[in-house]
């Protein structure tokens, strides 16, 4: 049952588990998706492993969902467990603009792009292997020091599905549409993969899609190309509205209300 606004209100405003519910549901519904059903359940021993790593919002949707995908494999919950070789693959002597931490993968596409949460700045880093990118977002960092926003940023890690848009260079087609219609949906341990990859031929075709070990194929990429630290747009914005507000007369309140979550308003 849905909840009415003011109930709505109250759990936004502190992250309660039927908000991350609510959250998940709507997202879910916006994308027409729906859990697959052939990850794995969050285990006693995950949940206690994590339990003072990762916001209780997490742990939430891992007891509802378990690591599994959704949208015929497009987006899964990963095992922080099971993909921490491939993290370390991508992280290993790349400098990155953070204090030195433990990095976890808490979710990621059917083509490989992850979600990193660092015990350290949260949700903080993605990698898009196909591109060889790997992308810092000091705004998250920054905000995980407010304990709710931690929460709230732990749920839209997880819930906000990070879809891949490569197209066929000829056609415009989407690849994992394309994928998923002539090569079937991904298991848990499997990716869409570019053979030959993408950095190797600077192209992108239907005739390049297979399915591919998730791992050794990660790994693969991670060795086979420089790894590109691309720009931070969340730290590049908050210098454009710091510049604005430097410049504007605010007067008695300012121009600017308080810092909004990613995760939408209320209504």
């Amino acid at each position: 049952m849905r909840m009415d606004k003011a109930a709505r209100h109250e759990a936004w405003l502190h992250a309660t588990p039927q908000w991350v519910d609510m959250r998940m549901d709507e997202e879910l519904e916006y994308n027409g998706w729906s859990p697959m059903g052939v990850g794995q359940p969050a285990s006693e021993q995950h949940l206690d492993r994590f339990k003072d790593v990762f916001p209780a919002s997490v742990l939430q949707l891992w007891r509802r969902f378990g690591f599994d995908g959704f949208g015929q494999g497009r987006w899964w919950f990963t095992d922080p467990l099971e993909w921490q070789a491939v993290v370390d693959a991508w992280l290993e002597d790349t400098p990155i603009p953070f204090p030195e931490q433990q990095w976890w993968c808490l979710s990621r596409s059917a083509m490989g792009d992850m979600e990193l949460w660092g015990e350290v700045s949260g949700p903080a880093l993605t990698i898009t292997p196909t591109l060889g990118w790997i992308r810092p977002d000091a705004s998250n960092a920054q905000a995980i020091s407010d304990p709710v926003m931690r929460e709230r940023k732990g749920c839209t890690i997880l819930v906000s599905a990070r879809e891949d848009t490569f197209e066929d260079d000829d056609t415009g087609q989407l690849l994992v549409d394309w994928a998923i219609a002539h090569l079937g949906v991904l298991g848990p341990g499997q990716v869409y993969g570019l053979t030959p990859a993408y950095c190797f031929t600077g192209k992108a075709s239907t005739s390049q899609v297979g399915i591919e070990d998730a791992t050794a194929h990660l790994i693969f990429l991670a060795q086979a190309q420089e790894h590109q630290l691309v720009e931070d747009f969340s730290a590049a914005a908050a210098g454009v509205v710091t510049d604005i507000a430097s410049t504007t007369d605010t007067g008695d309140g300012g121009v600017f209300g308080p810092e909004s979550d990613d995760s939408g308003d209320e209504s």
